[in-house]
């Protein structure tokens, strides 16, 4: 173990095991129990989803500042201003976003059918959250390795996620509204509706893989043993945000099994990456420059 290795070791502070090894499978299950039985209840499993989600998020933000996972990465702050911005300029982003797709849907969807139309939802959520992320991963290893001009302004949209050279849950929506658009509308919309999802099927896939995005995200020493193998979570995703391009793998968002279908797998077992961010930061702005982030997608190089 190098002595880097062993400073970040000591600086780790451990959840007890119990938060340790649970807190991601009660989140999980816990949310799906919650909206699959939101109708019965008489509630809105929208409304249910978001404060699912919502309630994950807080449980989270309280767990990382009582055990952070590195001391380093935790909330500031300034970066809370930073990702308040992101969240509101995203916010936006996401409800245009959402309005146009579903505009869209609406007017070539009737009558529009699809594999999954009439599909019982315990094999039509698995598969729509397989397409899904299937076309997420593909979007989102393209904006890390495409060449030329097209590439550049993809990486330069999706850099704004990775800049920030912290990990933890509200960093989350740090992000550009071009990669919204791109993520949100024909990564995930656009997939659903040729699958032919019913509203449950496209609720419960969008709520798993956004409960996947949030425990990814958190600063968190959380462990999910052989279950890292099928799903993204916490172990895998930030060596997705390493600073070294060498360990910068796992673009998946939900499965972990894309990443190990098409070699972009990193598994280290109990290790934390030395750094996150870019490889390059004075080539950026700094991540709490929201307007200069947001502008980067159309700079000219010199």
């Amino acid at each position: 173990m190098t002595v880097d290795a062993v400073m970040i070791d000591q600086e780790r502070a451990r959840p007890p095991f119990l938060v340790q090894w649970l807190t991601w499978p009660i989140g999980l299950v816990a949310s799906i129990v919650l909206v699959t039985h939101a109708g019965r209840l008489g509630l809105s499993p929208i409304a249910v989803s978001s404060a699912c989600i919502g309630a994950c998020a807080v449980s989270l933000v309280v767990l990382e500042a009582l055990w952070p996972a590195r001391d380093a990465w935790r909330m500031s702050w300034r970066s809370l201003l930073r990702d308040i911005q992101f969240f509101a300029v995203n916010g936006a982003s996401i409800f245009a976003t959402n309005l146009a797709f579903s505009w869209i849907g609406v007017e070539l969807g009737k009558g529009h059918s699809g594999v999954l139309t009439g599909v019982p939802l315990i094999v039509a959520v698995p598969v729509a959250i397989f397409v899904v992320d299937f076309f997420q991963y593909w979007q989102h290893r393209i904006s890390h390795e495409a060449p030329g001009p097209f590439g550049r302004i993809l990486w330069r949209a999706h850099a704004a996620h990775h800049l920030p050279e912290q990990v933890y849950v509200l960093m989350h929506p740090a992000g550009h509204p071009i990669n919204i658009f791109i993520v949100r509308g024909l990564a995930t919309v656009l997939p659903h509706f040729l699958l032919g999802a019913s509203a449950e099927t496209v609720v419960l896939a969008n709520l798993m893989i956004g409960i996947q995005g949030l425990y990814s995200h958190t600063n968190l020493d959380l462990r999910a043993g052989w279950f890292n193998y099928i799903f993204v979570g916490t172990e895998l995703h930030r060596y997705h945000h390493s600073a070294d391009m060498a360990e910068s793998g796992n673009y998946a968002v939900a499965l972990s099994l894309i990443d190990l279908m098409f070699g972009s797998f990193v598994y280290r077992p109990g290790d934390l990456p030395e750094q996150v961010g870019v490889d390059a930061p004075a080539a950026y702005p700094p991540s709490g420059d929201v307007l200069k982030i947001l502008a980067l997608p159309f700079r000219r190089d010199r």
